[in-house]
Formats: C-alpha cells, structure tokens, sequence
C-alpha cells in the first residue's frame, strides 16, 4: 500500500512538473519600465497575433530601486525571461554570467549605431539588445529668460556664463536650475558625471583600473553641481528630486532650467501648453567642451530564463526598425528607425547635436555599486554633512574596494 501511495505521489509530481514545463514553454515574462507601458502593451499584442503560440506576461518596473531589484532577481535565478535595463549595467552582468548572449538574433549590425552596441558587447559577443538612446540637454522656459533680460536664442554655453543665467532666474521663490540629490542612482550619475569628463576627470577612468572621483578636476566639477543648490540657485527640495521630480516643477513654473532628455517634451506640451519651451547645449566649462552620458536601455535575456528561445524571438520583433521606433521614448538605437516621422520635430535638434558628445560610462562589473558609494557622497554634500573633497575622499576609499 505504502508503495502504490509512494508511486500516484511521484506520477501527480511528474504531472504537475510537466504541466509546468508546458506552461513556461508558451510563456515570457518581460520586465519593462513603467513609462513604456502603453507602447509595449501595443506591440505585445501585435506580437502574439503574428505568434499564437507564444503569451507575453508583461510586468511593469518602476526606475527607483530598479539595479538592485534587477540584480538581485538576476543573481537568485528568480528573473524573468526578458528585462529592459540601462545599457551600462549590461557588461557587469556579462562578466558575471548573469545574461547570455543574443548574437543570433541582431544580424544587421550596421544598422545599429556604434557606440551603442559597443555597451553591450562583452569578450566579443554580444549580451543585449540596445533599443533606445539619448543625452541629455537643458530644458529652458523662454519666458523666464526674456522676463530676466536674457536672449533665449543667444543661451549661455559656459560654466561661468549659465551660473550667472541661473542666478538671474532664480526670483520670487523661482528656481534658476534644478539639480537631482535624489530618486534613483543613475539620475544625478547622468547629470553630474559628465561634468566630471568635461575636465578631465570621472567617477573612475575608463578602463576600470583608476579611482578618479577625488581626483581636483572631480572635485572642481562636484563642486560646481553641488554648488546650485549651496547657493540657493536649486529647489530647497533638490535632495528628494529625481528627473521626475524636477519636470514636474518645471511645468508648475517654479524652476526656470533643468537638465533631461528628449523624453520629457511631450509631457510639458500636455500638462503646461503656455510654456514656451526652449532647448540648450548643456554648458561646458570656459576652455573645454561640453561632454554627455550616451544612456539608453537595452533588452537582456538572463542565463536563468525559463523560456530563452521564445525570450529571444520576441527580442527579434522588438528589434525591427518599425518597433523600435514605436517603443523608445528618445531616439532609437537603430539608425533606420531614425527615419521615423516622428523624430523630425525641430524641438529634438539640440539633443541631436549633443549625440556625437555622448560617451558610455565606464564598463566595469561593479558599476552599478561605484555608483552608490559616489551617489552616497554627493548626497553628504548637498546635506551639508562633508564639504565636497572629504566627500569624495570618502567615495574613493569605497571605490577602491570595488575595483
């Protein structure tokens, strides 16, 4: 009797295992951000009417928190089939055998700008997908300018010259410009970092062999963005404002100039339609060049998916030009999809122009906590708990562990 009970119990677990295997064999599970909702909704349904087979389970992430989540689903092989993540977080998860490589699905390379594929690209193979680019730029209220006697269409493009600007601005309880202290990491890393590069320093050097952020260009350059807000030119709120946080403001016209992407415009249009918005280079210092993140996300299979074969044909759809185009909230990684009528709208000229200055962050397996312990100094500082190089001093120590 114990035996015949022993073996309906291992025939009912058999069962069930292949029941579930059945289930994940017509089943992805994709992770996408919550402001590709709507779009990714539209081609997940396009998707399944082309392939009846195949069930797209779309769950929704939110940026705030995302590395760690990502990283921590990755690393106890609880991630899903398909996750959108920011393209500098694909090399370290590469080197970590975290994701595997999708070579055979990206057979039109030349397509696809450079620089953007060079983020995902790992031992010469390929470990993402790059669906979206972008640099930032500084979003300007022309009324504001003309209301303080500055010329929109003659904007200031040195670091001495938009300081003086953002002074002008900053009257009757307005903010001249609003820098991020905080929401997710990778906010005040795309609008501080670069500052860094413009004189030569960095949080660490390209190679990933060289602390750098306590480096005196570093600390020049920390200063200068931290300084908005020392000097009141920044909302008092700065240490809670994410990008977010910082459009809104914008649009409720209590800040004059803040730095984001393209990807911000069609809110303002919605939400405040009597701004008169303006577009301008995000300013470099009186003898240098400007400099920018070239971000963006890109799509990702972990090694642990439950469903890599169909994972990998729904990242085939995503990446043809027509879907890329629709998904991307910026520009498209493909430079076919470019052709979109939609990226003609003379407003997106500027963060154009600021491509070719765009650079990948460095690629080094720790980025993502490279950039806290850095995230976690800045914040000291606009705390006013550490001046700027006991801060960063601080940050370098941490670093070096990391390296």
């Amino acid at each position: 009797m114990k035996t015949l009970t022993m073996k309906l119990a291992m025939a009912a677990t058999a069962s069930f295992l292949a029941m579930s295997a059945g289930a994940w064999a017509g089943e992805v599970v994709w992770w996408t951000p919550n402001f590709n909702e709507a779009r990714a909704r539209d081609l997940v349904e396009k998707f399944q009417a082309a392939n009846p087979d195949v069930t797209v389970k779309l769950e929704i992430t939110t940026t705030d928190g995302l590395p760690q989540r990502i990283l921590t689903a990755l690393q106890s092989g609880a991630a899903p089939d398909v996750i959108d993540v920011q393209h500098g977080w694909v090399n370290g998860y590469a080197q970590n055998n975290l994701v595997l490589p999708v070579d055979e699905v990206l057979t039109d390379r030349e397509d696809y700008i450079p620089a953007a594929l060079g983020y995902d690209t790992w031992n010469g193979k390929l470990w993402g997908i790059p669906y979206r680019i972008e640099t930032h730029a500084v979003i300007i209220n022309k009324g504001d300018y003309k209301a303080a006697g500055l010329d929109p269409e003659n904007p200031p493009t040195t670091w001495t010259a938009f300081k003086d600007a953002a002074k002008k601005l900053t009257t009757n309880g307005k903010s001249g410009f609003a820098i991020t202290g905080g929401g997710e990491v990778g906010n005040t890393i795309f609008r501080s970092l670069p500052f860094m590069w413009m004189l030569g320093g960095g949080i660490i050097s390209d190679d990933g062999k060289q602390v750098l952020v306590n480096s005196p260009e570093s600390i020049e350059a920390v200063t200068f963005y931290t300084d908005f807000l020392k000097e009141g030119i920044s909302p008092s709120s700065t240490l809670e404002n994410d990008g977010t946080a910082n459009r809104r403001l914008f649009i409720a016209e209590t800040v004059s100039m803040y730095q984001s992407g393209q990807f911000d415009i069609q809110s303002i249009r919605k939400e405040n339609p009597n701004i008169d918005i303006g577009v301008i280079p995000v300013p470099h210092p009186d003898n240098g060049k400007t400099a920018a993140i070239l971000g963006g996300w890109s799509f990702v299979i972990p090694s642990e998916a439950k469903n890599p074969d169909d994972a990998k044909k729904l990242l085939g759809f995503l990446a043809e030009a027509e879907n890329q185009a629709v998904l991307t909230d910026t520009f498209p990684a493909r430079l076919s999809a470019m052709e979109a009528e939609r990226f003609n709208d003379p407003i997106l000229q500027v963060f154009k122009e600021m491509l070719p200055f765009g650079r990948p962050v460095p690629a080094h397996p720790n980025w993502v906590q490279i950039s806290q312990a850095y995230f976690d100094g800045i914040q000291r500082i606009l705390l006013g708990d550490e001046d700027v190089k006991t801060a960063m001093d601080g940050a370098a120590e941490e670093i070096e562990g990391l390296l």
